[in-house]
């Protein structure tokens, strides 16, 4: 990925109806192409410290060096999308961050008081929001510094370059 690590590069929205959100993004904000990930595989869930199995569908794709993520839930089990839906919110639900030092930097986050408010494993790779919330007014995702992201999310920055409006939904990258 272009982006140095521990900068932003990600913004995910919440949305209600996904195929809607990837139409308004990919034809009006001209955003794309999106690479759908269906009922993505998250192991290894903990949610507010307790075991965990949401079912979510994402979609990503990139507009310049950050990526957009919107997350939809395919159930109601507990989790920070359904937490927030329940809310009464849509929209913006957290950034992500790379640190170079993930555990490092979730030890920091615990010591500033932010609860690790979602945990769970992509292809073994970890990755934790912490409920930031009251700080910054949304989550904020860490991932691991591991092939598994940065693999993943250099394809999706590369089919956005020059990307010219075809094909503008597909098959994710995992």
């Amino acid at each position: 990925m272009t982006q140095p690590l521990y900068t932003l590069r990600q913004l995910a929205y919440v949305v209600r109806d996904l195929d809607s959100a990837l139409k308004y993004w990919t034809e009006v904000l001209k955003v794309g192409p999106f690479f759908k990930l269906e009922h993505l595989a998250l192991d290894n869930q903990r949610y507010r410290g307790s075991p965990s199995n949401a079912d979510i569908t994402v979609a990503l794709g990139n507009s310049g060096d950050v990526q957009i993520e919107l997350i939809y839930c395919e159930d109601d089990s507990p989790s920070v999308y359904k937490e927030f839906l329940d809310a009464g919110r849509i929209g913006v639900h957290h950034f992500g961050m790379m640190p170079e030092d993930y555990a490092a930097t979730c030890a920091q986050y615990r010591e500033l008081g932010h609860e690790a408010a979602f945990e769970c494993t992509i292809g073994g790779a970890p990755l934790t929001y912490f409920d930031t919330v009251d700080s910054v007014g949304h989550f904020i995702e860490l991932w691991d510094n591991n092939p598994i992201y940065l693999d993943m999310f250099a394809v999706i920055e590369d089919a956005a370059k020059g990307w010219d409006g075809k094909d503008p939904v597909r098959s994710g990258p995992l």
